[in-house]
């Protein structure tokens, strides 16, 4: 037994991951190559392993680029079901066909009776879903599809056994770059803030809970905000957290956390420096000017609305600031951080844009 024979294992503990997280275009590309990976395992002696190396060839870079074309499909769905139906069909034909049949679908994969050799075509299809998946990246900056854009140039290295490696051994790389994408793509859904990209209430939460030593947390709130989304709009208001978080991320001596809503904390584990890097937080916000979406005009305001497309409208928000340390009365990061909030009530009664701060 080598020591690839788990090979086929990974794949499907990838696939598992990607079904277990929802990630159906992910388990698409690893249900084909896990079938790839399994059927190269084989024996040659076998049928299905005498074939897998021109299944391979024939179909697997279709079904990689099948699988980034479609739209992410939910797993009940006829998209998934007629996927897993075509993947059992090229199974069934890589066992069952007879040989007759076997040779004239090698002279029409993958695609039919070109000059160049069988792998040299599935290398650049395989290149193309590479370059697609980089596409959608590119366009949506979601990790999954950059961790699929580097699965399947590794894939792709299998087709000229780069490095000396063997087609199974490049497969196997790109279900593990896969799977690690995956993982990697489920744990910003559970601990970023997927508008803001700041760590969010969950981090926070995780955070404080190995935290130890002294310490103190701000908790900063846009002010009038219900106002400000209820005047220009949730998409203004969207623009508005966004420009905040930027500017509390710049914060000195500071990680800056997504608290919810319009609310954001800041950790500081030098409690010294955090009153004065409050004031220049609440500053910076002051002295943002955040550009609004332009409304689309009317027909009949066309011609009036092109010199106010020219400058864009711009507002100014402010923030109120309260800021607690870490003492020998309050231990525990609930009560520091409760003693914050208050701190936030306090400089929202005294007319808020204040940082108002405790012993």
């Amino acid at each position: 037994m080598t020591s690839f024979d788990f090979a086929p294992l990974l794949c499907l503990l990838a696939l598992a991951l990607a079904l277990a997280f929802r990630r159906h275009r992910a388990a698409l590309l690893l249900a084909s190559t896990t079938l790839a990976v399994a059927a190269l395992t084989l024996p040659p002696e076998q049928i299905a392993g005498s074939r897998a190396a021109s299944a391979s060839v024939m179909f697997l870079p279709w079904f990689w680029l099948l699988a980034l074309l479609l739209p992410e499909p939910p797993l009940r769905s006829r998209r998934m079901l007629a996927f897993a139906v075509l993947l059992g069909l090229a199974a069934w034909l890589c066992v069952m066909a007879p040989e007759h049949v076997w040779r004239g679908f090698e002279h029409v994969l993958p695609l039919g009776r070109l000059a160049a050799r069988p792998g040299r075509i599935a290398l650049v299809l395989s290149l193309l879903a590479c370059a697609i998946a980089a596409a959608q990246w590119a366009w949506q900056r979601r990790p999954l599809d950059a961790a699929l854009a580097l699965a399947l140039l590794a894939a792709s290295f299998g087709w000229i056994q780069l490095a000396g490696l063997e087609l199974r051994h490049w497969l196997l790389v790109s279900a593990a770059a896969t799977g690690l994408g995956v993982v990697y793509s489920s744990w910003r859904l559970a601990f970023l803030d997927a508008l803001t990209g700041l760590p969010n209430r969950r981090a926070l939460d995780e955070t404080l809970a190995r935290l130890s030593g002294d310490y103190a947390l701000a908790m900063v709130d846009v002010d009038h905000f219900k106002q400000f989304n209820d005047k220009y709009g949730h998409d203004a208001g969207d623009r508005v957290l966004v420009a905040v978080a930027r500017s509390l991320a710049q914060t000195s001596a500071a990680h800056a956390f997504r608290f919810g809503g319009e609310e954001f904390c800041l950790l500081f584990r030098r409690p010294e420096l955090a009153r004065q890097a409050c004031e220049d937080a609440r500053l910076a916000i002051e002295n943002l000017r955040v550009a609004l979406p332009r409304k689309p005009a009317a027909k009949a305001d066309k011609a009036a609305a092109k010199p106010a497309r020219k400058s864009e409208t711009t507002v100014q928000v402010t923030a109120s600031i309260g800021v607690a340390p870490r003492n020998p009365q309050r231990r525990a990061a609930s009560e520091v951080l409760k003693a914050a909030d208050q701190c936030l009530y306090k400089a929202k009664g005294k007319g808020r844009n204040q940082v108002v701060a405790t012993a």
